[in-house]
């Protein structure tokens, strides 16, 4: 195919060019909607074919910095305690884990033609037969019904198969009058019976399969979700996954369901299990939304493939779609030069980045980051966080505090929490830490009845902790009336 043939843009015409071997089956998907004479299909190849060079499959193991691979299977674990505990005994004898990539593939070079033309034909099929898919515009079509992966999982002919795992749906839904959200909460219900939330899976990076996940009958919320979206698409209903990589209050990340209605409305789906009150102040430092498309929002749209970036922040397209009403934008000073700037939150017991920016003679903007939340300012060098600046709260009027450990004024207080739903136990010994570039420790004693009274540094962020850590311990200051505050 020549790169000048009439009617195919040019940037399907580079990732044709960037297929390499696999350049003869990109040219026989556009040689059968050519000669299908149908343009709106022709139109939708072209939309997903100039992206396909970006969007991938990647394999995971978990390695240590000699190369040697670790198993952690989810189902040898009772709870997600006890898989962090072989985790952490293994990082003590072998030094840390990280997760590797051990291979990409990328689409334009992976998918046959066949598989291409098939998604698309069976995607138009649902949005012509099913009445609540109807009245979607073909743009809200090609961005949320036809693209054939939600993330980075292993690309699968789902359409028709869901079709059949799921039947046919009540015969009230194919009124012409039905609404899209009544089916797709139908259609949720159906999920949230097979397949369930099992925390034990939060270390497992690689997605399931659909026939591995519903024989497992458990997954992460990952892996539950983009099945889900995969089910919705199938029945023509525009759907995508939203997520927040870690919570600021609490262990883990979060993701869910959208589902996009015509029009400009969208609903939430929920599952079996979830975080309560998701959206309650000081949870939510950014939520993200998954695309196939380019985004301006996404590290991974500018940046050297090269760089290595933090999970979550630079290795694929997403949409930055944190409440403007409930965050603020934060201007700062970094103490350090870097390409990229990321500001951390706490979460299972360490920092892990959850916004990036673009410094500019070491000042930066980061733009619409949650409230009530402890932020640290860090740079990322081959899974290693550098920090940039001192950890501050961003208040609920936006306001930046920063915390710096002042010993020549202290507060008298009665430590009774590790966390905000975790009491201090008698008889137990604890150690109190406090940030200073790192944690250090404070002090060590033994809990009595009514906890234990001590005078603490001003302005300082603290941590308390128990030889059985358990990474459920939460950071906290000393307010203004004497008392934990937990972030």
């Amino acid at each position: 195919m020549k790169s000048t043939k009439p009617g195919i843009p040019p940037e399907v015409q580079q990732v044709i060019q960037h297929a390499g071997l696999n350049k003869p089956e990109m040219v026989k998907a556009i040689g059968y909607f050519v000669a299908d004479n149908d343009s709106m299909k022709r139109k939708a190849l072209y939309c997903l074919m100039a992206q396909m060079d970006k969007n991938y499959t990647v394999y995971y193991s978990v390695q240590d910095t000699l190369g040697n691979h670790y198993s952690f299977n989810p189902k040898d674990y009772p709870d997600y305690l006890s898989l962090k505990h072989a985790w952490d005994s293994t990082e003590q004898i072998r030094g840390n884990l990280i997760y590797h990539a051990d291979s990409f593939r990328i689409d334009d070079q992976l998918l046959s033609g066949n598989y291409l033309i098939n998604n698309i034909n069976e995607a138009f099929k649902a949005h012509k037969d099913f009445p609540w898919s109807k009245n979607y515009s073909f743009q809200t079509f090609c961005h949320w019904i036809l693209p054939y992966r939600v993330a980075n999982e292993q690309p699968e002919a789902f359409r028709q198969y869901f079709l059949t795992e799921y039947g046919s749906l009540p015969q009230k839904f194919y009124d012409k009058n039905v609404h899209t959200l009544d089916v797709a909460m139908y259609i949720n219900k159906l999920i949230n019976q097979k397949v369930d939330y099992k925390d034990t899976y939060n270390k497992s990076l690689n997605i399931q399969a659909i026939r591995q996940l519903e024989k497992s009958g458990f997954g992460n919320f990952y892996d539950i979700n983009i099945y889900k979206v995969k089910v919705l698409r199938a029945f023509g209903i525009a759907a995508t996954m939203d997520y927040v990589p870690f919570l600021a209050d609490t262990n883990f990340g979060y993701a869910y369901t959208t589902v996009i209605l015509p029009g400009r409305n969208e609903l939430t789906l929920g599952y079996n299990h979830g975080v309560k009150a998701l959206h309650k102040p000081g949870r939510l430092a950014k939520v993200y939304r998954r695309t196939f498309f380019r985004d301006s929002s996404s590290l991974y749209t500018i940046k050297k493939l090269r760089i290595s970036t933090p999970p979550f922040l630079g290795d694929f397209y997403y949409s930055d779609i944190t409440n403007r009403l409930q965050s603020a934008n934060v201007w700062l000073r970094l103490n350090g030069n870097a390409k990229y700037a990321y500001l951390a939150v706490f979460n299972d017991g360490g920092w892990h980045p959850i916004s990036w920016a673009t410094p500019k003679d070491s000042v930066v903007l980061f733009k619409k980051m949650g409230k009530q939340i402890v932020y640290l300012p860090v740079s990322y060098q081959k899974h290693i966080l550098m920090r940039l600046g001192l950890p501050f709260i961003l208040d609920s009027r936006g306001i930046k505090h920063f915390l710096k450990a002042d010993f020549s004024f202290r507060h008298s207080v009665t430590l009774r929490k590790t966390s905000p739903h975790e009491k201090i136990s008698p008889g137990e010994v604890y150690t109190l830490y406090f940030w200073d570039g790192n944690w250090k420790s404070l002090t060590s004693f033994r809990a009595g009845k009514r906890g234990y009274t001590l005078a603490v540094p001003t302005r300082t962020l603290l941590l308390l902790t128990n030889d059985d850590i358990d990474f459920n311990e939460r950071i906290f200051i000393i307010n203004s009336k004497g008392r934990q505050q937990f972030y």
